[in-house]
Order: structure tokens, then C-alpha cells, then sequence
């Protein structure tokens, strides 16, 4: 059976989705030259092939006969100093805004706005400008209730979720965590109009980087900037990746834990110590004027290399968790506990619980 669409809905989940024409032609099998013609005139698709398409694009099929398109998505600024402005995200990428944005939609009507406004006041004290860093760092410690967490010795990615958990339950900052490719983005800040807010970690990373993520996408919210981020430490990055760098850079690592080395061994074995990574650590070094220019340089792309291949590595031991673990740990607690409460109290369905949390109704219904 074929049926007609509005045109303009095929072209908006298309962009939506992050995919271009030959993208979808090529992993749906169908001719670029009929694509095309559907986003000109919407006119006798195959009802079936419609559903494909919709799959593809994760969305309903009823989407695409509404007359007028939704609003664009809201994506983070670009910050990747090789893309500047470029807002050109992977379908990974973009189903990873897709999600942040519906989350935090669904947290602003579970809760309400004064709920929200309130878990927001301590934002008011700080003002992200660069001069401010060290006192809005020592504030920031004060806000989170530290007791000095920086010299832990637990695992990483235990590590991970104490600092997930705090800036979740002390600053009403949702953490959420996706997989997307690791080429592209580490992660990226959600804070437009209205409360909540998020920061996203790329799944795909280890620990110790998505730590350092957490805190520098934290800092692009103090700014009121929220970018999309793979922070590096070339000289060429813009000028709000480097305040970001510093600032979680600072955090984690004040300067008192810093022995100056030479040593690439030594520079891994002090940043395991710290739940950092090499390249935290080395950048600190150059911060603080324990390391010189050249040698930071030099060194950096040998600490870089160990710490990808380090990475591949420990991607080949992996285990098979339940689907509830997943879905903490793609979500977070404060997500997936609001999400439960809602459910038990009945200001969701079980089945709408079931959508957002990735889960079968009979594991909510446990």
C-alpha cells in the first residue's frame, strides 16, 4: 500500500536523526533518486518502507503525517577545535541530545518548576568567569561536602560514580551516560532555558576521562555556555576549552598533589593515585610551571598513545550486566529513582516507566 506524507516531517527526522540522504539510502538498500523525490513531495511511499525509515530515525511512524515540523533540537555549541561551529553531530550524538532532552522534559513535568528552581539556587553564587576559578573551586568543594575525596584510593570507576552521585544528589545536575564515538565527542553540557540541567559522558570512555568530563562540561554550566566537548591540550584550542581544561584540571588535582617528573611512569603511576589520567596530570605539571614547554610537548603524545592503547585494551573485559544495571548506569540513580517513585505513585504508566528506563513493565513492576 502507498500512502502520502507531509514532506517537510521526512526532511525534519531526517536532520533530526543526524543522517544524510546516502546515509539512510545505504542502510535502508533504497535509491537516493526516490528518497529525494519523497522529501520534494511526500507523495506514494510504501507504507512499509515508511516504517523502516521511522525505525531508522527512532521515531513513530504517525510523525511523519503531522502537518506543521516540531521545533529543532537544541544542540550544545559546538567545541571541538577541529569542527568549530560546525554542529555536524554523529546519529550517536544526536540520539544522545534526543534523550537529554527528553529526560530532563519529563523531570521539569514530574517535579515542577519551584521543585527545580530551588534544587538551583547555589548556582546563583558562581559565575563561571575565569578570574573567579580558584574560589569558585573552593566553593564548589564546599557545595559537594568533600572530605578530600582527590586523594581517594578506590578503583576509577567506583570513583566515577561517588563524583556522579554527588554532583547529582548536591546540585540537582543529572549525569548521564551514552555511547558515542569516541573520535567525536568526550562529552557535552544540557542547559537551556528551564531547570534541570545534565552533563553526558561518552560511555565509551575510561573512567578516569570521563571524570575529568564531568567537571569540565560542570564548568561550561557555571559559564551559562553549554558546549559539545573533546578536550585536548593543543595550543589551538578555543579560549572556553581551555578555561574548562583548567578549571577541572585545578579540581581534581590542586596544585600541593603535584610532583614534578620527567618520567612517563611516574607520571601514570601519580595520576592513578589521583583517579586522573596521564594527560591530566602532565597538563598540571605545565599549569604550575613544574614541567618546561618542551618537555611538556614532547612527552604528551607518548602519555596520549600509552592512554589509548591502555583503552582498547580493557575494552576487550567485558561482562554482561542485567538490564537494570544498564539502565542505572545510562541514566544515573537520581534519573532512574525519580522515574520508579513516579511509576509507584501513579503520575506515569508503567509502560511510559518501561520507554524511559530501557526496561521490561515486569522489572519495574519488581
Amino acid at each position: 500500500m502507498k500512502i502520502d506524507v507531509n514532506p517537510k516531517m521526512l526532511i525534519w527526522a531526517r536532520e533530526e536523526a543526524g543522517m544524510s540522504i546516502k546515509d539512510v539510502t545505504d542502510k535502508l538498500k533504497l535509491q537516493i533518486s526516490d528518497l529525494t523525490q519523497w522529501e520534494l513531495d511526500g507523495r506514494e511511499i510504501f507504507f512499509a518502507t515508511l516504517e523502516l525509515i521511522a525505525r531508522l530515525y527512532k521515531r513513530q511512524t504517525a510523525i511523519f503525517f503531522l502537518s506543521n515540523e516540531p521545533a529543532r533540537l537544541k544542540k550544545p555549541k559546538d567545541c571541538r577545535n577541529l569542527a568549530v561551529d560546525n554542529g555536524n553531530f554523529s546519529p550517536e550524538t544526536m540520539l544522545a541530545i534526543r534523550r537529554t532532552e527528553r529526560y530532563l522534559h519529563t523531570a521539569r513535568e514530574l517535579l515542577g518548576e519551584t521543585y527545580w528552581n530551588k534544587q538551583y539556587e547555589w548556582l546563583k553564587k558562581f559565575n563561571g568567569k575565569t578570574e573567579n576559578i580558584n574560589k569558585e573551586i573552593l566553593l564548589l568543594k564546599e557545595l559537594l561536602e568533600l572530605n578530600d575525596s582527590t586523594k581517594s584510593r578506590q578503583k576509577s570507576d567506583i570513583v566515577f560514580k561517588n563524583w556522579r552521585t554527588k554532583i547529582e544528589e548536591k546540585l540537582g545536575i543529572f549525569v548521564f551516560q551514552f555511547p558515542m564515538s569516541g573520535n567525536e565527542l568526550d562529552g557535552f553540557s544540557y542547559a537551556f532555558d528551564n531547570f534541570p540541567y545534565a552533563i553526558v559522558v561518552n560511555k565509551q570512555n575510561a573512567s578516569v576521562r570521563k571524570i575529568f568530563t564531568i567537571f569540565h562540561e560542570l564548568f561550561h554550566i557555571l559559564k551559562h555556555n553549554p558546549g559539545a566537548c573533546k578536550p585536548d591540550y593543543s595550543i589551538n584550542q578555543l579560549n572556553i576549552e581551555f578555561e574548562c581544561n583548567t578549571f577541572a584540571g585545578k579540581f581534581l588535582v590542586p596544585k600541593e598533589y603535584l610532583n614534578s617528573t620527567n618520567s612517563v611512569d611516574e607520571i601514570f603511576k601519580l595520576a592513578r593515585s589521583l583517579n586522573i589520567s596521564g594527560e591530566v596530570y602532565l597538563r598540571r605539571l605545565f599549569e604550575e610551571n613544574k614541567i618546561s614547554k618542551n618537555s611538556f610537548f614532547q612527552l604528551l603524545n607518548i602519555v596520549k598513545e600509552r592512554s589509548n592503547r591502555f583503552s582498547r585494551e580493557k575494552k576487550k573485559l567485558k561482562g554482561f550486566p542485567s538490564r537494570t544495571i544498564i539502565s542505572k548506569s545510562t541514566r544515573g540513580n537520581k534519573f532512574f529513582n525519580m522515574i520508579m517513585d513516579a511509576t509507584i505513585s501513579n503520575k506515569i504508566s508503567y509502560s511510559s516507566a518501561s520507554d524511559l528506563l530501557g526496561l521490561k513493565v515486569c522489572n519495574i513492576r519488581l
